[in-house]
């Protein structure tokens, strides 16, 4: 438990010092809830410890730092996230060594791949599988180049202009347990 909670502390370290920009607020998730695809995770912290709805929020695991989702209910003690896996949730994202910009979106489970579309085929040449998905950073919704998967697999359909991309999520969703919850409004404000 110790260990545990030690490692923890020191991801939480990092990502305050990689991040110092970001207005961060560290949770733990209590429960996971999943039904018709709309899975969303229960965090301990709600409206008093100052979570918002449309908040994004991150996690650090085995040296990563990756996007989980976003705030979508807040009570005063508890907040709702729905992650990156679940079907209801687009998130607007680049290829990192080709900046093609896409959309990625869940297919309702933790363990399945991600998927991106809008990526056109001319581009296939120029990807290859590991290859990192970030977030563009558009609309001021979630921080730029968060990283958000790796891409898994590459298929090509004849009657379509874009390709089928997959993608292996960066962030073990059955491992986590820590998350940090990012004021974008903050960060927002600073830019203007």
């Amino acid at each position: 438990m110790l260990t545990a909670e030690n490692e923890w502390l020191k991801a939480y370290l990092k990502m305050k010092n990689d991040f110092p920009e970001l207005i961060m607020t560290d949770a733990s998730i209590i429960s996971r809830e999943s039904g018709n695809y709309a899975t969303v995770l229960t965090l301990d912290k709600g409206q008093l410890h100052g979570i918002k709805k449309n908040m994004p929020v991150i996690a650090y695991q085995n040296g990563n730092t990756g996007l989980i989702g976003k705030v979508v209910q807040v009570g005063t003690f508890t907040s709702l996230i729905m992650p990156v896996y679940n079907i209801n949730c687009t998130v607007s994202c680049r290829i990192q060594n080709t900046r093609d910009l896409g959309l990625v979106s869940g297919n309702g489970k933790h363990d399945s791949p991600l998927k991106m579309s809008y990526i056109r085929k001319r581009v296939l040449d120029e990807l290859h599988y590991g290859d990192i998905v970030v977030t563009s950073g558009e609309n001021n919704n979630y921080k730029k180049e968060l990283p958000v998967g790796t891409i898994s697999k590459i298929s090509v359909v004849d009657y379509n202009s874009q390709l089928n991309i997959e993608l292996s999520p960066i962030i073990d969703f059955s491992r986590l347990e820590n998350v940090v919850v990012v004021d974008m409004h903050e960060i927002n404000e600073t830019r203007k």
